[in-house]
């Protein structure tokens, strides 16, 4: 289990969070555009180790700990062609995947 840990800590922080992160974002656009659920599906499993290490299970974190629900949720709504939804519900995760790169450039990379 500890193996597991440190590698999503270490996929979500450094140069590997920038990679990490920015192909989740470009998954969730190409997605949204081409209206394949797969690649969603894709974004929303690279969300989950920035997820895990910043998240928490109570207070305020939770809702971080809980991004790649979003992706899932309008994966299943470009499934059933709900373009609203589907172009809604990835917006949490896309924008905190932005905040999370932008964070990262600041601080050199550090995490």
């Amino acid at each position: 289990m500890a193996v597991l840990t440190n590698t999503l800590i270490m996929l979500s922080s450094g140069i590997p969070g920038v990679v990490v992160a920015g192909l989740a974002i470009i998954l969730m656009l190409l997605s949204l555009i081409r209206k394949e659920a797969g690649l969603m599906t894709l974004a929303a499993l690279l969300t989950i180790p920035l997820a895990y290490a910043m998240g928490a299970w109570a207070g305020l974190l939770l809702v971080v700990r809980l991004l790649p629900l979003f992706p899932l949720f309008s994966a299943i709504a470009i499934s059933q062609d709900e373009p609203l939804f589907a172009w809604i519900l990835p917006s949490p995760a896309f924008a905190y995947l932005v905040y999370r790169v932008f964070n990262l450039i600041v601080s050199d990379f550090r995490g």
